[in-house]
Formats: C-alpha cells, sequence, structure tokens
C-alpha cells in the first residue's frame, strides 16, 4: 500500500534501526519511497520491492548519493538508479496520456516501465494476476507506447508513458509529479510487485491470439525468429559492438548474410522431412532476401498490425527456433515448441526468454530446447526434425497414465451408479 500509508520497512544499515516511510518517489523504473532512521537520522531513497527491486532492492543514501544493494546486478540496475536521481531530465516533451475506462476509488497499480522489451512485456504479464487475485481494486497499468496495445480490456485506467525504452532509465520529476497528481483521485492505492517472471498468464488475453492447436494444423509452419544485433553467426559478440560502434555496421552485413545462408540450409533440410510444412522467417530486419518457398514475414519497424499478424504466425507454428532475448518471449508464448539457441555468455539467463505454457514438467521438457549457438545447421536440423517427428508420440506416452485415470473415475462413477 501507498494510500492512504505507505508500507515500507526496512532497516538501517548503519545503525539498524527502523527506517520509517514517507513519500513516494515515482522515479520511472524504480518505484521508491523517502525513509528516515529513526536512529541515527540518516534520510535515504530506497527500492519498493517491485520489479526486478523484489529480489535486488537498492538504496541511495541522502544527500550524498552513495548506492548499497546487491552487487551482481549493480551495473544494469543499481547504478542507473543512481545516477538518474543525481542527474533528473527535464525534458519537457516526456509526456503521459491517461485512458479512463472504469471508475475505482480503490486501485492497484502495475508499473511496466522499462529499458528493454522483454523486461517491460513480463511486467505486463502480472496484469492478470493481479486481476485475478484482487477482483476488488481496480487495475492501473503504467505502460510504454510500445505495449499499449498488450494491455487487457478488463483493467481500469491505462497509463501511456511517451517514453522510449532508449530513455527510460532517467528520472523525469515531470512524469513524478502528473502521478502524484493523478493520485489524488483515489482513495486506498496499492503497488503490485509485477514480478519480472510471472508464471500465471493466459498470453490470449494480452495479444488477442490464442496459442498453437496441434488439432487445427490445416499449414503447419516451422518458423525462425530473425533478428540482426544477436545472430546465429558465431560472432555475436561483433553485433552487440555494432549496437555501441556504428562506424562498424559495414562490417557488420556479411555476418547477417552468413546468419541468412544457415536458415535456408536449415529449412532445406528440415523441408525434405517436412513438404507438407510452410517455412517462415520472422522478426526485426530486413536485410537480404529469401527463395520464394520461404514465407518473408519480417518487418523493419514494429507497430500494433504488425506485432499482431506476427504472433498470429507465431501460433500457426508448430516449431519456432530463433536466437535467445526477448525476440523469443511472444513466439514461445503462441507456437507448439521452440528451439532457444543460446550464446556463450548468455547461459546464466537460461529459460528467461521463454514463456512456458505446459503444467507438466516432462512436456516442458520435450517442447522447449535450448542448445548451444554454436551448433551446426545439420544439428540444429537433426534436433528439430526428430522433435516435430516424435511430439505426438511423446506426447501419449507421457500422457497415458492421466488418461487411465480418467477412465478410473469414469468406472468408479459407472459401478456407483451415478453416471
Amino acid at each position: 500500500p501507498i494510500k492512504p500509508f505507505v508500507r515500507h520497512e526496512e532497516q538501517c544499515p548503519h545503525c539498524g534501526g527502523k527506517v520509517r516511510g514517507g513519500e513516494v518517489l515515482w522515479q520511472g523504473i524504480h518505484v521508491c519511497v523517502s525513509t528516515v532512521c529513526e536512529g541515527c537520522g540518516r534520510e535515504y531513497l530506497e527500492d519498493m520491492r517491485v520489479g526486478h527491486a523484489t529480489y535486488s532492492p537498492y538504496r541511495v543514501e541522502m544527500p550524498d548519493y552513495i548506492l548499497t544493494g546487491d552487487a551482481k546486478s549493480r551495473k544494469w540496475l543499481g547504478e542507473p538508479l543512481r545516477q538518474s536521481l543525481m542527474n533528473p531530465s527535464y525534458d519537457l516533451a516526456v509526456g503521459m496520456i491517461v485512458h479512463k475506462m472504469k471508475a475505482s476509488t480503490r486501485v492497484i497499480i502495475v508499473n511496466t516501465m522499462d529499458y528493454l522489451y522483454g523486461h517491460a512485456l513480463l511486467k505486463l504479464l502480472n496484469v492478470q494476476r493481479e486481476y485475478e487475485q484482487s477482483p476488488d481494486l481496480g487495475i492501473i497499468v503504467i505502460v510504454q507506447k510500445s505495449l499499449e496495445w498488450m494491455v487487457p480490456a478488463y483493467v481500469s485506467e491505462i497509463w501511456t508513458v511517451d517514453v522510449p525504452f532508449s530513455r527510460a532509465r532517467n528520472f523525469y520529476p515531470v512524469l513524478h509529479h502528473r502521478m502524484i497528481e493523478e493520485l489524488m483521485r483515489f482513495d486506498e492505492v496499492y503497488v503490485s510487485p509485477a514480478y519480472s517472471h510471472p508464471n500465471q498468464f493466459d498470453i490470449e488475453q494480452f495479444t488477442g491470439v490464442s496459442r498453437y492447436d496441434e488439432g487445427c494444423e490445416s499449414e503447419p509452419r516451422i518458423t525462425f525468429v530473425w533478428r540482426e544485433d544477436r545472430l546465429w553467426s558465431g560472432s555475436h559478440h561483433i553485433a552487440r559492438a555494432v549496437q555501441k560502434f556504428p562506424q562498424l555496421k559495414r562490417g557488420l552485413k556479411p555476418l547477417i548474410y552468413h546468419q541468412r545462408s544457415k536458415i535456408i540450409r536449415l529449412f532445406r533440410r528440415l523441408r525434405e522431412s517436412f513438404p507438407d510444412h510452410r517455412f517462415t522467417v520472422a522478426g526485426l530486419g530486413r536485410t537480404g532476401s529469401f527463395p520464394a518457398w520461404i514465407s518473408d514475414e519480417r518487418v523493419t519497424r514494429f507497430d500494433r498490425e504488425s506485432e499482431l499478424r506476427v504472433c498470429k504466425v507465431y501460433a500457426a507454428s508448430r516449431l519456432v527456433i530463433g536466437i535467445h532475448g526477448s525476440n523469443m518471449l511472444l513466439p514461445s508464448a503462441h507456437g507448439g515448441m521452440t528451439i532457444d539457441l543460446m550464446p556463450k555468455d548468455r547461459w546464466g539467463n537460461y529459460a528467461q526468454d521463454i514463456l512456458f505454457h505446459e503444467t507438466d514438467h516432462r512436456l516442458t521438457a520435450y517442447k522447449y530446447r535450448f542448445v548451444p549457438m554454436e551448433s551446426s545447421v545439420t544439428l540444429v536440423a537433426d534436433m528439430a526434425a526428430a522433435q516435430l517427428k516424435g511430439a505426438d508420440h511423446f506426447n501419449m506416452q507421457m500422457m497415458e497414465e492421466r488418461r487411465q485415470g480418467e477412465h478410473s473415475v469414469w468406472r468408479g462413477e459407472a459401478a456407483s451408479g451415478r453416471v
């Protein structure tokens, strides 16, 4: 809760005294609260346990902006917070549009703001849990423009902030004051933890597109998710360096064409075993072209229409293959099975880019594969072919016990005359 009172209980790192919560500071990605130690009187700005701060909260001691918190996340989460508070942005072009759908005096806020698309999308999925667990509260979603289209229709309000991902680490006092002003309309306000990796969601509530249905395979697809900043080339560090040093972009093009060549070879091998399947490339960036038998669904930029269209492509895909990253979230949520190609430096982020929708752990292990990005075209093709060919038989073996259990229940009801 942050209204009518702020509940925030922490301990002073200097004297061990209790810190007393004061006012909320809407930093952007972070929801902070000003605190004072009842023992030594030191003042802090502290993370509320929201988003990634649910497990990596940071504290900034005032007035010297001394940062304390988890060392592992300090570089990408803690230090940007400190820098933003020290150097607030007074960009007057930054704004917020409030969309009111339902009236409510008691609300819970889901703050999805982030500097990474994948982080923001994962936070947005928390909306369903709040809706189901707190039906007596209206839901307010703070969202950036590119994800506004995915906010479920049942929320009370959408606060759309005009802040691109690239600038979302900044602290905008104008947004803070606007949010404080809007909150005056409500009697009770709570802040959702907005977990960074929620597991309670139905993707159709967000995209309006259902998941892959094995019973509706009029023209099943095998889809590769294209990206040009992390390539299936064994040289992904070069691609990442181009983001920091655009002058290297000319050196990136051969690697992109090398990725294109590998995808064509992969699809040719799979086409031999699955001639009735449609082969598709979808994703961001349109460098190079593909043979006519490969459907090219790539875009130069995403908007509501193109995102919706590509979600339908994923939902028609028996198998989706792609490089690890946020680009695999929606494909894995909609597609039947996935193969996630893992760069060497990303094994510590294992499974963070996959939206699992299986409840049986055996089916999860079968349907979601993680392999080194250095894997050859032949290896990936053989794995994909085996995964596709064996899916029905594997499902039959694993689900037999469940089916027999249902039969036993039926027989018991029949014997008791309850059928």
